[in-house]
């Protein structure tokens, strides 16, 4: 999780469409093992990272600024930057680009972009840490356990950092 998170030139070829479309096969692809502990819609997903930022210790405003970045395409780049050199999943986002999906594969419109991006997200996160969703009436509660890794008191912290910067960019 040291790697440069601006994204690649290759991902310059890519358009915005070709990014988002790549997300959406690669989250499908790494597919959550239980479905119940998979967010519902986009709006429990952005739920799911607020917690995980607030639990990694970054702050109101910072939680605010990284959320605003959800509907960002550079947002986009940079977690597809991270997948190609993140160990657990770079063979397979090196799979999806050396034949990138076409529109008439899948579909992804303008307005679900940030919905795509959550999702991606959420699936590369579930590589990282265990999560678990509990709903009662109505609300989600989320909770992260560190087991898929060799456990560190910083991983949460480590992983809000690092997500604040895929969703809001390198501090200025």
């Amino acid at each position: 999780m040291t790697t440069p998170l601006e994204p690649s030139k290759e991902f310059g070829m890519l358009t915005d469409r070709s990014v988002q479309l790549s997300l959406q096969e690669i989250a499908e692809d790494l597919g959550a093992s239980d479905p119940i502990q998979t967010p519902l819609d986009a709006s429990e997903a952005q739920a799911l990272i607020e917690a995980l930022l607030r639990a990694g210790g970054r702050s109101p405003e910072a939680v605010a600024a990284a959320l605003e970045g959800v509907h960002d395409h550079a947002a986009a780049r940079r977690l597809l930057a991270e997948l190609s050199h993140d160990a657990e999943t770079a063979q397979l986002t090196a799979a999806v680009l050396a034949d990138p999906p076409a529109d008439e594969q899948m579909s992804v419109e303008h307005a679900v972009a940030s919905a795509v991006l959550l999702g991606a997200l959420v699936s590369w996160l579930q590589t990282k840490i265990d999560i678990e969703i509990k709903r009662t009436e109505g609300k989600s509660e989320f909770r992260f356990r560190v087991t898929k890794q060799a456990a560190s008191a910083s991983l949460l912290r480590d992983l809000a950092r690092l997500v604040s910067r895929i969703l809001s960019g390198p501090p200025e």
